[in-house]
């Protein structure tokens, strides 16, 4: 049994306490659901128990024992293992090798060598051997000889599994595992989590998708700012008892976003902000596009559906410049990508941006936030040549920027405030507002509703609504079909590389 007591957590370089009171007990064989808004604390309470930093004060129980963890290393030893929201691999290593760093040899251990002679002993054959012995028992399906850097978001999450796997974790931290996964694959994972249950191992699930929390879970535990709210066992409790120990609201009920039932009818004149022409593409290792035909018109927000390593990621990256995809390069490309009339077919993310596009990835921590450093560099990314005085910077004009995008994001934080002192919801809804300050004629999202609580996906919607009011289009790339319902305005499917208008095969 794994025991939090009073946790309490300072960030002393920013003046935060995230943790006031918080309390936790997660037992051996079952699933706890971990529930809260935004910044509530739920994975600075998880990041506490995982090892990534001390509590300012209180108490870890395993098994009835103190323990105290100076890093993960030592929470790993006693098998406790984190998969955080976007797992981090080392470049240049292949993924089987990614997976074994820190594991220990299981021909060594049959002698019993003693820890310290074991690298002496290392077996890459046998290693190896047991990576893709557990890929193969756990249905993943990774490409273990392939560069970390091809995996894809949802595969970085199951090579993060394996890694723990590995390591023998008897009590596993998931933070929003569903965000990026296909219907599908959830699935595999809610079967993953009971055969872990079954086989005795405490689960912990962050999430903010309540019908996942009370499909999947054994017990819920709920925390407001943080603090321990409630603790509940699955079942004893409404739908709308959970919604108000969330938001604080007894009801339960959430305000509904209101939407505008019609739109201005379109000029005839008018033309696509976008439009994608017989656009076909071939590359190694990629999965295929086949003769995509897309217009899409200003004032609207259209959703594309889809399993993000089948195709839809590959779109993404072609459609934001992410690909080097030009037709003298080894592969094949077809037709046309058009931003506001200019061919951005094969050129790179200035050039998209430069024709009027902004864009969010889904993989925050690789490509849109800089973790280590002040939240402030990252928000400044697209606004420094517009600040500058000659040679030298305005300082002010940056600060005054950093503010606008902090209040559009409803954050009373500072911008010197480190990367990772945010929670994922926060870091969230920050970089969504990073973007739609750009004022773009096309904003491109993946998988946008990622680490948002109800309430602040609610806001994204009318934001989004309030946004294309202008004459702006947004398109949406999402594995989450109940996420695009809410956002979009229509929503195609891209199944085996093709565009179709419904799940079904029904060609757009």
């Amino acid at each position: 049994m794994i025991k939090l007591c009073g946790i309490k957590k300072y960030f002393h370089s920013n003046g935060v306490m995230a943790l006031e009171n918080a309390n936790f007990t997660l037992n051996s064989g079952e699933i706890h659901a971990l529930l809260g808004e935004n910044g509530s604390g739920k994975s600075t309470l998880m990041h506490v128990l995982a090892g990534f930093f001390p509590p300012s004060s209180g108490t870890i129980l395993i098994n009835g024992r103190e323990r105290h963890f100076a890093s993960t290393a030592d929470a790993l030893a006693l098998g406790i293992g984190m998969v955080r929201q976007q797992p981090g691999f080392l470049k240049g290593l292949k993924v089987w090798e990614d997976c074994i760093l820190g594991a220990e040899n299981p021909a060594v251990n049959v002698y019993g060598f003693p820890t310290a002679f074991r690298s002496l002993f290392f077996n890459p054959v046998l290693l190896k051997k047991r990576v893709k012995d557990l890929s193969v028992l756990w249905s993943f399906d990774l490409p273990l000889d392939e560069e970390t850097s091809s995996l894809t978001v949802n595969q970085r999450m199951k090579a993060a599994v394996l890694s723990l796997l590995l390591r023998n974790v008897r009590w596993f931290i998931f933070d929003e595992p569903t965000a990026v996964l296909s219907e599908g694959e959830t699935k595999n994972l809610y079967d993953l989590l009971h055969r872990l249950r079954n086989e005795g191992k405490g689960i912990i699930l962050i999430t903010h998708k309540l019908d996942e929390a009370l499909k999947v879970s054994d017990r819920v535990t709920v925390m407001r700012h943080g603090v321990t709210a409630e603790s509940w066992n699955t079942g004893e409790f409404s739908i709308n008892e959970l919604k108000g120990a969330i938001f604080g609201e007894r009801t339960g009920s959430l305000p509904h976003s209101l939407f505008p039932i019609t739109q201005p009818p379109v000029s005839a004149k008018e033309k696509p902000v976008l439009s994608i022409r017989n656009f076909s593409l071939s590359l190694p290792g990629l999965p295929r596009i086949r003769n995509i035909n897309l217009n899409l018109m200003p004032g609207k927000i259209l959703g594309i559906a889809g399993v993000r390593d089948s195709g839809l990621e590959v779109l993404e990256f072609a459609i934001a410049g992410l690909l080097d995809i030009r037709r003298e390069q080894t592969g094949k490309c077809e037709g046309s990508i058009l931003l506001n009339d200019q061919d951005i077919t094969g050129r790179d993310v200035r050039s998209f941006r430069e024709a009027g596009g902004a864009y969010l990835g889904a993989d925050r921590l690789g490509g849109s936030l800089a973790w280590d450093l002040p939240l402030s560099e990252s928000l400044f990314i697209h606004v420094f040549r517009r600040t500058r005085l000659g040679i030298f910077l305005n300082i002010a004009a940056l600060k005054s920027w950093g503010r606008k995008i902090m209040n559009k994001a409803g954050i009373s934080r500072s911008i010197s405030n480190m990367a990772y002192s945010f929670s994922g919801g926060m870091i969230q809804r920050v970089l969504l507002a990073r973007e739609i300050a750009e004022e773009p004629n096309l904003l491109v999202l993946s998988e946008p509703g990622s680490s948002l609580d109800e309430k602040n996906l609610l806001k994204l919607a009318d934001e989004l609504r309030t946004f294309v009011e202008g004459g702006s289009s947004v398109l949406l790339f999402s594995s989450d079909l109940d996420e695009l319902h809410l956002l979009a305005d229509k929503v195609l499917f891209l199944k085996n590389g093709i565009l179709i208008k419904n799940g079904n095969g029904d060609e757009n």
